[in-house]
């Protein structure tokens, strides 16, 4: 009798697995009682369906259950199937030579394990807070001090706008290469706690710095919203679109949907985070997701770094 959870793989596993076959042994010698003898078959019957009465039960409760979580599955994946016609890349037109980009809405810090109606976009979550900021980002410098951190990020840009949500400020913010410090340091500390990223190959990292700015200065964005219904969430599939801008006339020049299901519908048992499963291992559309920091690139083509 396994679980499905770590204690089939603990000493407790056996035990269970034991304690089902003393149930089925139980059973079989209930029904051997009631049929024994030589009375006649419908007294044995009548005997015989109490017992199988109170050992069917539980088995048959497991199976009806088990039956209808299979037929919600399928009406689930019917539904992600139907989802996924209106998945893939919409490519308008491109646009060279960009020097910088505006990072329109702020993903969340931490993903979302298991929150079955948080519209945050499970599909396209690769980055939180400033990481997104990060990956976006090409190294100022440092070429001679830093060289392999200097190539980091060779389709980044060499600034990125922003209105931060905790102060509701634009900012620009740059990054810049900086030797990573020998013992604790608090500017280095807020730094990876932020972005998530520590040292690089040659013992530097690269920090953000920003500057309040009044305006935008990029003529280009890049956006996301969750594109969830409820009768999606009901079923654990998540949708998401990553759009990429022309601030000046607001028009869409490039769009990605895609869609993730858990297969599991949400079961949390063995320590399994629902979300987590299905962004990487469940089944999803386009199958392979692209970095929101790739498809922007392909999209908004930075200047060449050196240029």
């Amino acid at each position: 009798m396994l679980t499905g959870t770590p204690l089939d793989l603990t000493p407790f596993g056996a035990l269970l697995t034991g304690i089902g076959w003393f149930y089925w042994l139980l059973t079989a010698a209930g029904l051997w009682w009631a049929l024994r003898g030589n009375r006649p078959w419908k007294a044995k019957l009548l005997r015989a369906l109490p017992v199988a009465l109170v050992f069917g039960f539980l088995p048959g409760l497991g199976g009806w259950n088990a039956y209808k979580a299979r037929s919600r599955l399928n009406e689930s994946m019917a539904l992600f199937e139907q989802r996924c016609k209106t998945a893939g890349e919409q490519i308008n037109r491109t646009a060279a030579n960009v020097d910088g980009v505006v990072w329109l809405k702020w993903r969340a810090k931490n993903s979302n394990f298991s929150d079955q109606f948080k519209l945050d976009d499970p599909y396209g979550h690769d980055c939180g807070a400033e990481g997104c900021i990060y990956e976006l980002l090409r190294p100022s410098g440092g070429s001679v001090e830093f060289p392999t951190s200097a190539r980091l990020h060779p389709n980044g840009y060499r600034y990125v706008e922003t209105v931060d949500p905790t102060d509701v400020q634009r900012y620009r913010y740059i990054g810049v290469l900086r030797p990573v410090p020998g013992k604790p340091d608090e500017t280095f500390s807020r730094h990876v706690e932020t972005t998530g990223y520590g040292a690089l190959a040659d013992g530097a990292y690269l920090a953000l710095e920003r500057k309040p700015i009044e305006r935008f200065g990029a003529r280009y964005g890049i956006d996301w919203e969750d594109i969830s219904i409820r009768e999606d969430r009901e079923r654990w599939i998540a949708g998401g679109l990553l759009r990429i801008l022309d601030l000046q006339n607001n028009e869409v020049i490039a769009k990605r949907i895609g869609y993730v299901i858990d297969p599991g519908q949400g079961r949390t048992d063995g320590f399994r985070t629902p979300w987590t499963w299905a962004s990487s291992n469940g089944p999803r559309c386009p199958t392979v997701v692209e970095r929101s920091r790739d498809f922007a690139a392909k999209i908004l083509q930075p200047i060449k770094q050196g240029e």
